[in-house]
């Protein structure tokens, strides 16, 4: 199963990753490109480790996976990031962008995680001064030296009104309610299921023919102000899902339940993940074994 944070998953881990606010800055470490993991410490809490999985996630987790030699960019972190005080974390609405915002005295540094695409983590100060991955889109450049600008989405899906989802579903170029709701709105594939099968609109109904707006967006509005359950949704012991609230979409699926968002990802990005890297291990071994004989 292929995992990516949409902006609603942001929303709620945002209230999750705000206790690290007013966290010093230990250590960062990286795994290879995929994985950043920043060491903080709080007086009267102890030791916290924030894992980026570039692209696809960010939580808290207990254990780090760290290569014996840090890349340049991990050097270029713990240049301008250690012993800061993390002052704080905020979701730049609607995108799926994460803003951490570090300081020490007068000296202020900001590091953007964003979701969308590969995924990007981006160093700045007044500028970039460093990018794990460097791109020329045609209206931004993530580059050092450049300005961070991110892209931006039409609506807000947290400040949406009626007059808003008329509007979306009217100038919308997609030909599927559900596309539209998960690319135009920003809202991903999951919550899009969830908002039709709760407004009880056919998701394959053309935008520009769709007349329930009021019940779409009610639906929207419900699942933002949902109460959380994360768990870990499975379908005959796969997973299906992360998510951080009940949604009717898995209503008969079973799930694994935690304490926080933040505990089912690092369940399932440190354990469950392994497990199906391990067998498919397996599985690629029994077919180089298979083709070793066939060539003999």
């Amino acid at each position: 199963m292929g995992i990516q944070l949409s902006s609603l998953d942001i929303h709620f881990l945002l209230k999750e990753l705000k206790e690290l606010e007013g966290s010093r800055v230990d250590k960062v470490y990286n795994h290879g490109k995929e994985s950043v993991y920043i060491q903080f410490h709080k007086g009267g809490v102890g030791k916290k480790i924030l894992r980026i999985i570039v692209g696809k996630s960010v939580f808290l987790t207990r254990v780090k996976s760290t290569d014996e030699t840090p890349s340049g960019f991990c050097m270029a972190l713990r240049k301008h990031l250690e012993g800061k005080f993390i002052d704080s974390i905020v979701q730049i609405e609607p995108e799926r962008i994460f803003s951490l915002v570090f300081k020490a005295k007068d000296d202020v540094k900001k590091l953007y995680l964003e979701f969308f695409g590969k995924g990007n983590v981006i160093l700045c100060s007044d500028v970039i001064i460093d990018c794990l991955i460097k791109h020329k889109f045609r209206d931004r450049v993530i580059l050092p030296k450049e300005v961070y600008k991110y892209p931006s989405m039409a609506f807000n899906v947290f400040d949406l009104d009626k007059k808003d989802v008329v509007d979306l579903f009217r100038n919308s170029k997609k030909d599927k309610v559900v596309t539209s709701l998960a690319v135009e709105l920003g809202l991903g594939g999951v919550y899009s299921e969830e908002v039709c099968l709760l407004s009880g609109v056919d998701k394959s109904t053309i935008p520009k023919k769709i007349d329930e707006a009021e019940k779409i967006l009610s639906s929207i509005k419900k699942i933002i102000k949902s109460k959380k359950n994360p768990q870990i949704v499975f379908k005959d012991k796969e997973v299906v899902g992360i998510v951080p609230v009940d949604l009717e979409l898995y209503k008969d699926y079973s799930g694994k339940k935690f304490p926080s968002f933040s505990e089912a990802l690092d369940e399932y990005f440190t354990k469950e993940l392994r497990l199906v890297k391990k067998e498919d291990s397996a599985h690629v071994k029994k077919i180089d074994e298979l083709k070793r004989i066939i060539e003999e």
